[in-house]
């Protein structure tokens, strides 16, 4: 495709922007111990708040990963954190859940609750600098249609979890957002928003105040053995280890194949814009509110640290794209949203994979003894800090179950020959795309 060179910044950098504050390295890196009680694969939220709050309870824990620390998608998402909004948006948008008892699904629900209230927990115990702030979140209807849709998905919520949904009517909407792409929309006050990076490095840090053993570029290339009894070969050398954690979700490999076959990997990309002057940016997101959308290929997007320019994300293409090819992408549709940016330039354009599941929920248990926790959909920062954390508890607990995300399995992705590398991706992202023009058409818009 041809892209206008002119949208980009005389800095801009291919890397993610969180990275300027911090970036992924080996800072606490040590050698691969022989041999550990609780061995972690994935240094990301869900890994290191497994060994937090194993370590904390006395145990030998050791976490390793492939790459830097929080190199993955622990440095690379939107920095959302939300209470339970996006449980059943899948890899369509659609409920996903057809097959779910209203009770099961509130439970879901108040546990995803749960996990907001936990970050904000974490984050105030640990003493972790991170730019948190609960300022809410406005869901864009972009058709009449879906606005009436999120009446009764605002009613839903504030009975399950009291979110304090309201619904905003487009008439007024600019109070919320400074466009008119939407025709009225949704806001929930239990959401928030953070610096997903200084997270990740508070989490580390905590980490390694706890005693964990830390290693960096150290990929796991073979688990062998049993609970008990698991032998890990690493690019470091082999360890010995009683039970084993998977926590790598978006970027799970065929180590564990079983894994891999049951989740979808998604390509998620970010671009930042330079800084726009205050007014603009007050005009633009006037609460603060991290802001997201009612189609099946979304958007996500917010103001940044200091509240002077925007982040925006979404599905450019369903496969990985070249930042610059997916960077002119994302510039356009943030455009179609705020005119007004049009001329504005782009500092950073990065991207990074989701984990998504067929049945639109994250999930938790053992697979052949390992345990895992994977297929947030999206909504990692919380749900994946969480379920590291109900992980750690169930082997405190000795496998007595802890969470509702452990009691359905989790399911198959129904492609046939499936070993994890989605190549249907596209013919699936350009369908979507086609429902979601076409609802629009029918709507005259």
């Amino acid at each position: 495709m041809q892209i206008d060179r002119t949208i980009f910044h005389p800095d801009y950098k291919q890397e993610p922007y969180w990275w300027e504050a911090a970036r992924p390295g080996t800072e606490y890196a040590v050698d691969l111990p022989k041999e550990t009680e609780i061995f972690i694969i994935g240094s990301g939220y869900s890994g290191l708040s497994a060994a937090l709050e194993l370590a904390r309870e006395g145990r030998d824990v050791s976490v390793v990963d492939a790459l830097a620390f929080g190199e993955a998608a622990s440095s690379r998402n939107g920095g959302g954190v939300s209470a339970g909004v996006n449980i059943g948006k899948g890899i369509s948008g659609g409920p996903g859940q057809a097959n779910r008892s209203e009770s099961l699904l509130n439970g879901l629900l108040s546990e995803s609750a749960a996990a907001f209230e936990f970050v904000r927990t974490l984050i105030d115990r640990e003493g972790i600098e991170c730019h948190f702030e609960k300022r809410g979140r406005f869901v864009g209807a972009v058709t009449p249609e879906h606005f009436e849709g999120m009446k009764k998905k605002a009613d839903s919520l504030n009975q399950a979890i009291q979110v304090d949904a309201k619904i905003v009517p487009k008439s007024e909407q600019r109070r919320e957002i400074g466009s008119d792409f939407y025709h009225g929309g949704m806001t929930i006050e239990r959401a928030g928003k953070l610096h997903p990076a200084l997270y990740h490095k508070g989490l580390l840090d905590a980490c390694h105040r706890a005693g964990v053993k830390l290693t960096a570029h150290g990929k796991v290339e073979r688990i062998d053995g049993s609970v008990g009894k698991f032998r890990l070969q690493t690019e470091k050398g082999e360890c010995r280890a009683e039970q084993v954690i998977v926590a790598t979700n978006g970027y799970t490999s065929n180590l564990t194949p079983k894994l891999r076959r049951r989740i979808v990997p998604i390509s998620s990309q970010i671009i930042a814009t330079e800084e726009l002057p205050e007014d603009v940016a007050r005009e633009l997101i006037p609460n603060g509110r991290t802001i997201s959308e009612s189609p099946r290929v979304t958007s996500y997007y917010r103001l940044l640290p200091g509240d002077r320019r925007v982040m925006y994300g979404g599905r450019a293409r369903f496969e990985n794209v070249h930042p610059d090819v997916s960077a002119a992408l994302l510039y356009q549709m943030m455009t179609d949203r705020w005119p007004q940016l049009k001329g504005v330039r782009i500092t950073h354009s990065w991207s990074g994979f989701v984990a998504m599941t067929v049945d639109a929920l994250p999930h938790m248990g053992q697979e052949d003894g390992l345990h895992y926790c994977t297929g947030c959909n999206g909504s990692g920062v919380a749900m994946m800090t969480y379920l590291g954390r109900q992980v750690a508890r169930r082997i405190l607990q000795d496998g007595q179950p802890v969470s509702a995300y452990e009691s359905f399995e989790l399911p198959k992705v129904p492609v046939p020959f499936y070993t994890g590398n989605p190549w249907f991706l596209p013919i699936i992202g350009n369908y979507y795309r086609y429902l979601d023009s076409r609802e629009r058409r029918r709507a005259g818009l």
